[in-house]
This record gives structure tokens, C-alpha cells and sequence, in this order.
């Protein structure tokens, strides 16, 4: 009995050791490791080694050495590797933030404490970019998001915070009031890869037909609104936008503008540019978009839900209130009360009668405001076709509001000097 307590008292102390030497192992390896990225553990490390380390002798400790040596190096190649990757995801990134934000990185002219960046002919008025290194780039991708010019910012927000947009750039311009563009270019792997480059007369002598289903969209973005087509071809011809990666504005490309909601497409011609009356709803259909008068019948065809407008919010009671209106009618009686009266932030909202337990009235607008956080933040209504559909409405109207109001604004003296169309497209959308 009492050797086998001895025997398991010297197994155990075997043990013991052992763990002790790979806990000197693996704590010698991380200090190793850390120190080759610059990470400073030696308060906690050199104590623990030390102590070990006593007493011990000289062929223990270089059977140790050479593991630790030999692991070490192995964790460190391999983590050099992994973090070269990162910064090369990254740098990629970056690059086509600054591409988004109209600048040409200059590869040749630039090492990894000096980077050039040229405009494209956007931004050909505002001059080289020089940082030294990939995280001043970083923070001046940043400084756009933040408070950069509305076409930049958006372009470069969506290549760095990309999970903030419900919408693809194309989807965006069927459904924003604003000066936007999509180019298309037919598929060349496609079955209309042979009308590539070829003209609309010699299409119409063939037969052939211009349809939406055979183009893909290559580009899509905010415009100026004193651009028409003769310019947008210039620009993606002479000088196109650094993030613009195809081929330039040819023969048989498609082009369609939103003038602030009236969109058009022209279908790109060897003189000129020809109007095709049947593209952009082609393209909602590809998309998945209903029409206007799709979303009109939507909330005219049933009797499930109605609207109203209320010059107070929280309790209509209290003042003015209209009931059992249209949308339309709701968003006319809203603008005849007037937004001084003291009972209330007048709102327009809706009735809801499915026999659910959400029916019943919610606000659609307070005050000028879109209620989508709070409507959204209740599944039911988030995921009501009829909820949606007139929230949208509100906030095209909304939009169209604001833009009109712009409109109205005081103009600049005329004895201010008159710029050209191309200076005053690269000044607004500069730095």
C-alpha cells in the first residue's frame, strides 16, 4: 500500500513537471511572438522564465530553447502572412473609397511612407492628395462619411459601411426624387452580345429589338442637375469618375436619368441618343419594383386601411383632425393646418382594419418627420405591404418637399461671375 502511494506520488510529481516545462514553453513562445509585432510582455514573462530557468541545466535548457525557437518562428511566419492579408484587404478597400470619392491612386509615384493620389476629371480643380500612410487615408475616407460634399459621401460610404444601405445604387434611383443615373452595357456572355456596338438603324433593319432583360447595369450614381446626356457622354469619354471601371460610353449602351422623378432612358446611338419608352419599367420589373400606379392601386383598391391628419399627434383630440381620407387628401388637409397652433406637432396617419391586433390608428409623419424607425421597430407593420407602401409615399412627399424648398431659395447676385457648367460640376463635388 504504501508504495503504491509513493509510486503515484512520483507520477504525479512527473506530471507537475512536465506541465511546468510546457507552461515555460508556450509562455517563452508568446513572448517571442509578441515581441516580434512589437508588443511589450516582459513585466509578466521575465519573472516566470527566470524562475524556472534556475537550476536547470544547459542541455534541458537548449532542448527547450529549440522548440521554443523553432515554434516561435512558425507562429510569426504565419501570422505575418495572415496580417499582410488583412492590410491588403484593407488597402483595397480604402483604394476604392478614395476611387468613390474621385481619386486615381498613383502606384508608381508612391511607397509605403509616401501615397499620391490624382482627381479623376471630377476633381481636376482641386489638386494631388499626399498621405503617409494607409491610416491618414483612412481618416480622411472617414472625414467624408462624416461631413463630405452628398454625391461623395455617399458613394464612399457605401464601399466602407456597405450594411447601411437597404438599397442597391440602381434600386435607389427608381425610388429617390433626385438627380441619379444608371449605365447599362449589354451582356457580352448574353443573347444580346451581338448588338454590342451596333447602331439603332441597323438594329431596326434586323428586326431587333432594344430590351432591358439583355443589359446589366455597370454604373450607378447622383448627378449635377445642369447635366444632360451631351455631358454625361463627355464625361464618361473624355475623363470618367476614378470608380467607373468600364468600358467608355459607346454604341448600343443605355442610359437612364432621373430628373428628380421624371426618368427617361436613351439608348446610346452613332449620332446622338434615342429614347426608349420602354426600358425604365422593364428594368422595375427585372428589379422587382412596382410602378407608381402599382403602389397607388395598392392602398386605393382596399378598404382595409384609410388616413388621416391631426394637428395634434399624441392627442387628435385636442384640435384639428381629419379622418377617413386618402393619402393624398391626408397630406393636403395636413399642409392647410397651420403649424403655429399651440395644441400639438400636427401628423398625418393611418387607420388600419384587418382584424388584427395592430389595427387601429398610427402616425405615417410628425412634424415633417418620416416614422419609419418606430413603425419598423414593430415587425407586423415592417412587414405590412400596406404599412410600407404609404411610407413611402410620405417620404417621397417629404423629399419632394424639401427639394421644392430649395428651389425657392434666394438666388446668387447676378453680378457674381458666371462659371462653366464643367468648373461648377468640379467645385460642388470637391473636397
Amino acid at each position: 500500500m504504501g508504495n503504491n502511494l509513493k509510486n503515484q506520488h512520483y507520477k504525479n510529481m512527473g506530471i507537475m513537471l512536465q506541465m511546468d516545462t510546457l507552461t515555460f514553453k508556450s509562455e517563452s513562445v508568446a513572448y517571442c511572438v509578441c515581441s516580434a509585432f512589437e508588443l511589450d510582455t516582459s513585466e509578466y514573462s521575465f519573472p516566470y522564465i527566470a524562475g524556472w530557468s534556475s537550476g536547470k541545466e544547459m542541455r534541458e535548457l537548449k532542448a527547450s530553447m529549440d522548440v521554443i525557437r523553432k515554434t516561435a518562428g512558425e507562429m510569426i511566419d504565419e501570422l505575418t502572412e495572415k496580417i499582410e492579408m488583412m492590410l491588403e484587404q484593407k488597402q483595397e478597400k480604402l483604394l476604392a473609397a478614395v476611387e468613390a470619392a474621385g481619386y486615381r491612386f498613383v502606384k508608381e509615384e508612391s511607397n509605403s511612407q509616401h501615397l499620391q493620389f490624382i482627381p479623376d476629371g471630377t476633381h481636376r480643380m482641386q489638386g494631388h492628395l499626399f498621405a503617409k500612410s494607409w491610416n491618414e487615408v483612412e481618416r480622411w475616407v472617414e472625414a467624408i462619411i462624416e461631413k463630405g460634399d452628398p454625391i461623395q459621401k455617399e458613394r464612399v460610404e457605401r464601399v466602407i459601411y456597405p450594411e447601411r444601405f437597404e438599397q442597391s445604387f440602381e434600386e435607389m434611383m427608381f425610388t429617390r426624387k433626385e438627380c441619379r443615373l444608371s449605365i447599362y452595357h449589354l451582356d457580352e456572355n448574353g443573347p444580346g452580345r451581338d448588338q454590342l456596338f451596333v447602331g439603332m438603324e441597323d438594329l431596326q433593319k434586323k428586326g431587333i429589338m432594344v430590351t432591358a432583360d439583355q443589359y446589366r447595369c455597370v454604373y450607378s450614381s447622383q448627378y449635377l442637375p445642369n447635366e444632360d446626356m451631351n455631358a454625361i457622354y463627355s464625361i464618361f469619354n473624355d475623363d470618367p469618375p476614378a470608380d467607373y471601371k468600364a468600358h467608355s460610353l459607346s454604341v448600343s449602351d443605355v442610359v437612364i436619368m432621373n430628373q428628380n422623378g421624371d426618368m427617361k432612358a436613351f439608348f446610346v446611338d452613332r449620332f446622338g441618343f434615342q429614347e426608349l419608352s420602354d426600358f425604365v419599367e422593364e428594368r422595375k420589373k427585372i428589379l422587382g419594383m412596382e410602378s407608381d400606379i402599382q403602389k397607388k392601386d395598392i392602398l386605393e383598391q382596399t378598404s382595409c386601411i384609410s388616413f388621416y391628419a391631426a394637428e395634434c399627434s399624441e392627442f387628435p383630440v385636442l384640435g384639428e383632425v381629419h379622418h377617413d381620407l386618402t393619402l393624398p387628401e391626408a397630406l393636403e388637409a395636413y399642409e392647410k393646418i397651420p403649424a403655429e397652433r399651440m395644441n400639438g406637432i400636427k401628423s398625418v396617419g393611418f387607420n388600419l382594419q384587418e382584424g388584427s391586433d395592430y389595427d387601429g390608428m398610427m402616425d405615417l409623419m410628425v412634424g415633417g418627420r418620416s416614422q419609419r424607425e418606430i413603425l419598423d421597430s414593430i415587425p407586423f407593420y415592417k412587414e405590412n405591404k400596406l404599412v410600407q407602401t404609404a411610407l413611402k409615399c410620405v417620404e417621397q412627399y417629404i423629399e419632394e418637399k424639401s427639394l421644392n424648398a430649395e428651389k425657392t431659395e434666394p438666388k446668387e447676385e447676378k453680378s457674381q461671375v458666371q462659371k462653366t457648367k464643367s468648373q461648377k460640376r468640379r467645385e460642388e463635388m470637391s473636397l
